[in-house]
């Protein structure tokens, strides 16, 4: 009987994680998602560079070779308060595979930024979505209302996301699409 790679991903036990959740997307891959710590810089920053450039391009809104150490260092190092980032794993390899995060607002700490980055390969699978659901849960707990998101104009992906996640239009400007949803 032949089975998919994925297949047999999801049958192999998750090695031990720290803080983490077993989360199971609707194709039937699992993985492993925790808290991003700057222990993770190496896993980050290879996952980042391995994106495509339009990938890169589309999250960043703009052209972005690379990152530099200022920008991981500030993508790391979060204090899981005004600055979370739930990152998800690869349970047998440990690969990074997706990142969401939530900055908040200065100045309105009920409100925070939010910002998805899924590899390439797992793009489609619900990885994004199920994680937003995490970082909602995490946002709440921590006292953020209401989540805001800027995106391109021509990410589709994204905007079809953030809408039917309930994410609303609020402002378009330029390229960018501003949008926000009340959390429950």
């Amino acid at each position: 009987m032949l089975t998919s790679p994925h297949a047999r991903r999801e049958q192999a036990p998750a090695p031990p994680a720290p803080d983490g959740r077993r989360v199971v997307l609707p194709g039937g891959d699992a993985v492993v998602v925790r808290p991003l710590t700057p222990a993770d810089r190496a896993t980050y920053t290879a996952a980042v560079d391995g994106l495509s450039a339009e990938t890169r391009y589309l999250r960043f809104a703009s052209p972005k070779p690379r990152l530099t150490d200022a920008e991981i260092d500030f993508l790391v190092d979060v204090d899981h308060h005004d600055h979370e980032a739930l990152a998800a794993l690869d349970p047998v390899t440990g690969e990074g595979l997706a990142v969401v995060r939530f900055v908040r607002l200065a100045g309105d700490p009920a409100r925070a930024d939010v910002a998805v980055t899924v590899t390439d390969r797992w793009q489609g699978r619900g990885l994004a979505r199920a994680m937003l659901r995490l970082l909602a849960e995490r946002a709440h707990e921590e006292g953020v209302r209401v989540f805001t998101a800027s995106t391109l104009r021509e990410n589709r992906r994204a905007l079809r996301l953030l809408r039917r996640f309930g994410f609303q239009p609020v402002a378009a400007a330029g390229e960018m699409i501003d949008l926000e949803m009340a959390l429950a």
